[in-house]
């Protein structure tokens, strides 16, 4: 048994969960999103996608990890091309990046 505030707090994300035809899950791999797709393949069963930045600038490791992850927990998994490289406002790195 979790804290008595986990478990309310499980049971409202499951309560909205269940209003919901599908989910995708931006998912690195970390313990937050590792742990929201498991509670949406508990409550949808298969409507769920785990979606992996695929990027250079984004650890290939970390890549690896997501897609192991995805495969271990049994659930869809794909990954997007970002191609923020291409971005002249990405790789200039001026003061001014925060704000796009």
């Amino acid at each position: 048994m979790m804290y008595p505030y986990t478990d309310e707090k499980l049971q409202r994300l499951r309560a909205l969960l269940t209003d919901m035809k599908s989910v995708l899950v931006a998912f690195s791999g970390g313990v937050d999103s590792t742990f929201l797709v498991k509670i949406v393949q508990e409550t949808l069963g298969q409507k769920v996608l785990a979606v992996t930045e695929a990027s250079p600038v984004y650890p290939g490791e970390e890549t690896e990890q997501a897609i192991t992850l995805a495969q271990r927990l049994g659930v869809r998994h794909q990954l997007i091309e970002t191609g923020e490289l291409t971005l002249p406002e990405f790789t200039e790195n001026s003061k001014n990046f925060a704000s796009l």
